[in-house]
């Protein structure tokens, strides 16, 4: 993940598997980050990262709900399947017509609500991805942070773009 915005333009993020890499420019060495260490606003590293609830959570069906005024929703209750994830337990609500996310509360390992998610899609009517996401902070700051998904590429690298160190090193891969 590279990022764009001014205040951290240019720096990068590596992710294998649970393990999160933060590349600053001019560093000559990799710092190790954890999924809930705050990277950008009160986003988090895991927050930016990982969307793949599918893959990282077990859910369960609550039932149907009235949500974003009188939109038909499904209530879904998620689990974290393994330790290492940034939140154990998401509430998660989805729009009937097409599954798509429309609202989740996000909860720390202590069962307190630490965030709350809203997300903006490409279209309203047919959506087929996630364009923003509004976290708001329930703990501390009640501060809001939006995130933008400027550019989705999924593509083949190198082997050697795997090791932070070589990543390091050349700083001008992108």
């Amino acid at each position: 993940m590279l990022m764009r915005s001014p205040a951290e333009a240019g720096q990068k993020v590596l992710m294998l598997g649970d393990d999160f890499w933060l590349l600053l420019p001019g560093s000559s060495r990799p710092l190790r980050i954890t999924p809930t260490q705050k990277l950008l606003g009160e986003a988090s590293t895991g927050d930016i990262a990982t969307l793949a609830w599918s893959q990282d959570y077990e859910g369960q069906l609550r039932g149907a709900a009235r949500c974003d005024g009188d939109r038909a929703c499904w209530h879904l209750s998620l689990q974290a399947r393994r330790a290492g994830l940034s939140y154990p337990r998401i509430e998660l609500w989805l729009g009937q017509a097409h599954g798509e996310p429309l609202h989740a509360e996000l909860y720390v390992g202590s069962g307190k609500l630490a965030k709350t998610a809203r997300f903006v899609l490409d279209r309203q009517n047919a959506p087929t991805r996630v364009d923003e996401m509004w976290l708001g902070d329930q703990l501390t700051a009640k501060k809001q942070t939006r995130i933008r998904y400027l550019s989705r590429q999924r593509r083949s690298v190198p082997e050697a773009w795997l090791n932070p160190m070589f990543l390091a090193r050349n700083p001008s891969l992108e």
